[in-house]
């Protein structure tokens, strides 16, 4: 069934590479080009979630700790951050929910030098994921161009998404909480409906489009309600992982890639 469906996912050309692990199983039930590495794009914001949390867990951050925004740390693009009112002092959970629910790049480059790259980088590595890695902050468009960037793979997203299902995993049912808010339902989950519980991450960059998540979270069905979400009980989680980069036409990789989460949704 979705083997069927890797021909449209190749006709897209430039590189494609997707997951689709039910973690009932021991294996994935599909993979395509899973180890191929690829530019992470805001997918990065997720080992950065997860040294956060682990911070937290270890005493070293808190949650309900203030941060100040400063005029230098404001960037473009993604985000509300950098318009708000300079006096505002956001908590830790707040600049975390940013980053996931939006994408807040600014709030993200606070995490990322609060949590330290070395760190991010050193705890992927514990979780023996040696492709995924950053490299450079976010917007940080000269660090492209001199060949640092931020890098991942699907088989280690996969991963990373499984270690977050797992009682290992920290502050888990805050985690999964904020990515089930995600506000971006145009890729995987499209054509489903936005009470499916999704907890996921989508990314992108110029020819550049990522969606990877949980369907069906190991979470509490009362905080999946409190996220907007519809339980589902008996249904184990789903990992997907769907990359794609040097895409020529984007808004055909975006309906290519809503296609393939139609055809999981309906078949899982």
């Amino acid at each position: 069934m979705i083997k069927d469906f890797a021909a449209e996912l190749l006709a897209l050309g430039g590189e494609v590479a997707c997951i689709v692990w039910p973690l009932s199983t021991p294996e994935p039930l599909y993979a395509l080009h899973a180890s191929q590495r690829f530019p992470a794009a805001s997918l990065a914001k997720l080992p950065i979630l997860l040294t956060v949390a682990r911070q937290v867990a270890q005493g070293i951050l808190a949650w309900e700790t203030r941060y100040e925004v400063p005029a230098a740390m404001r960037v473009t693009s993604d985000g509300v951050l950098t318009d708000l009112s300079p006096e505002l002092r956001p908590t830790l959970s707040d600049l975390a929910y940013l980053m996931i629910t939006i994408s807040d790049n600014t709030a993200s480059n606070i995490l990322l030098d609060l949590a330290g790259m070395e760190h991010i980088n050193t705890f992927m590595q514990e979780l023996g994921l040696h492709v995924t890695r950053l490299e450079r902050r976010f917007m940080d468009f000269t660090a492209r161009q001199q060949g640092r960037d931020n890098w991942t793979n699907a088989e280690e997203m996969a991963s990373l998404l499984a270690y977050l299902c797992s009682e290992a995993a920290p502050e888990r049912e805050r985690l999964l909480s904020i990515l089930l808010r995600q506000n971006d339902y145009t890729i995987l989950p499209s054509s489903w409906s936005e009470e499916v519980p999704f907890a996921h991450k989508t990314g992108g960059l110029v020819g550049v489009m990522h969606d990877a998540g949980i369907l069906y979270p190991p979470l509490a069905p009362e905080l999946q309600q409190a996220a907007g979400k519809e339980p589902a009980p008996g249904k184990a989680p789903l990992i997907l992982v769907a990359l794609t980069a040097n895409q020529a036409d984007i808004p055909r990789t975006r309906y290519t890639l809503a296609r393939l989460g139609k055809l999981i949704y309906e078949n899982y």
